[in-house]
């Protein structure tokens, strides 16, 4: 899921540098009609009863990750769609390992897929680069102006795109228990004292202060990127992905340490029991109370409020607390992206679908549906609920970066996951784990 995608221009610097992103929402468009619409009027409803009745529908195989309530809701999209085009069916298959799916299916040219949607830019467009894929240039050029050129840029080679971004997704901050707080008379922190200070009063409560969902290892990624960005800013986030630092730099090596501090000092529980949590397991506590902060992405709001659970009123969300005041805070953000591979056993129908998904009458949908933020700018604001508008309120006050690992070279991603499970089961060896991280990076990096 990196998920596991937003809705201020979103950074993606693969080969660049630091980008401020600005606010990139059009609140006063209200239209939900897609451009890109090829339908035109039946020359005669005899014709057109006819053909309907006909016509064997044609299937359309979409590959994708999202399960659960987010799985569901881009069901009940897709069935919009089938109503609109009545000759179509659509078979939504989702790959626990999406990645291997994919290339093992485009190695041997005979795809069993017409549509896949992958989280993954760089590998876009490797697989572009490497004749793979179809151009969607046709459907960007469908929507010009109107979606988010930053995650355009991404899976762009020269003057080809090779996906075009269907969802965006942030990581805004810590969510909280309110209740939990109110009770206990604590503010949600600010800074890094504050929030160990909140950790011990929540621990003499025998309230576990906050959950990393550790068992499954990339959200451990995602805490530290927030850390390292209220360390050093963006520009030490962005020089970190490019390996324009090291991971032993002292900033980095700071960073480390923060966490090996909260580690130690029970922030996250009791070690053993941490390594052990799955992620999503850890919705659920936060919303009975049973653990009172969550690092988590903008995904877990739709989650919540399908447990029953009310923004602001249940649970809020604040940004991570600030380390240094001198380095700038910014927000990691991604997004999804719809590929069409070579040979593509209905490859007219999946354009066609690709470039409903890319539009803002699908993307609609799936934000009044909860947790889900569209790169389709004709999407209104007042689409979304409060918390998700705070959200986007967020993203165009500060800078958006890419996610770290979800950039790094093939193959290193594992890695900083692996090892970053290493510091939550021994957080006092952080300087090995770094320098290990290190010597991995070098050679990463060279190939």
């Amino acid at each position: 899921m990196r998920h596991g995608g937003k809705i201020a221009l979103f950074l993606v610097v693969l080969m660049f540098g630091v980008v401020v992103a600005s606010g990139c929402i059009s609140s006063g468009t209200t239209s939900t009609t897609s451009k890109a619409s090829t339908t035109s009027a039946p020359t005669s409803s005899t014709s057109t009863s006819s053909a309907t009745q006909t016509a064997k529908p044609v299937e359309i195989v979409v590959y994708g990750q999202w399960g659960g309530v987010e799985g569901q809701n881009f069901q009940n999209a897709l069935k919009q769609y089938e109503k609109e085009h009545p000759n179509v069916k659509i078979k939504y298959v989702i790959q626990s390992k999406l990645r291997d799916a994919v290339l093992t299916e485009l190695a041997t040219g005979s795809p069993g897929f017409d549509i896949a949607i992958l989280p993954w830019p760089a590998l876009i467009k490797e697989l572009g680069q490497k004749g793979q894929l179809e151009p969607m240039n046709s459907v960007v050029d469908a929507y010009k102006g109107d979606i988010m050129e930053n995650l355009l840029a991404p899976v762009k080679s020269g003057s080809t795109y090779y996906a075009v971004p269907i969802k965006a997704w942030a990581k805004p901050g810590i969510w909280y228990n309110v209740h939990v707080f109110k009770d206990n008379n604590l503010q949600p922190p600010k800074t890094l004292d504050d929030l160990k200070q909140v950790c011990q009063v929540l621990k003499s409560k025998g309230i576990q202060p906050m959950a990393s969902g550790a068992a499954d290892k990339w959200p451990l990624s995602d805490i530290f990127e927030a850390v390292l960005i209220r360390v050093g800013g963006p520009e030490l986030h962005n020089d970190l992905m490019l390996h324009k630092v090291k991971w032993t730099d002292p900033k980095v090596l700071q960073a480390f340490k923060v966490l090996s501090d909260l580690l130690k000092e029970g922030c996250y529980g009791d070690p053993k029991v941490a390594i052990g949590e799955k992620w999503e397991a850890q919705v659920a506590r936060l919303g009975e109370g049973k653990v009172a902060m969550y690092f988590m992405g903008n995904w877990i709001n739709l989650m919540l409020q399908k447990e029953g659970y009310k923004p602001g009123t249940d649970y809020d969300l604040i940004p991570f607390p600030e380390i240094n005041p001198n380095a700038q805070f910014a927000i990691v953000a991604g997004g999804d992206w719809v590929i069409i591979p070579k040979g593509a056993p209905h490859k007219e129908a999946a354009f066609e679908l690709a470039k409903w998904l890319a539009g803002p009458e699908y993307q609609k949908i799936m934000v009044e549906q909860k947790g889900y933020l569209a790169p389709n700018l004709e999407v209104p604001k007042s689409a979304y609920d409060a918390v998700d508008a705070k959200i986007v309120d967020m993203m165009a006050k500060y800078p958006v970066v890419p996610d770290l690992d979800d950039n790094a070279p093939p193959g290193f991603q594992p890695v900083i996951w692996n090892k970053l499970f290493e510091l939550w089961a021994n957080p006092d060896n952080y300087k090995q784990i770094a320098q290990e991280l290190e010597q991995s990076a070098e050679q990463y990096y060279k190939s």
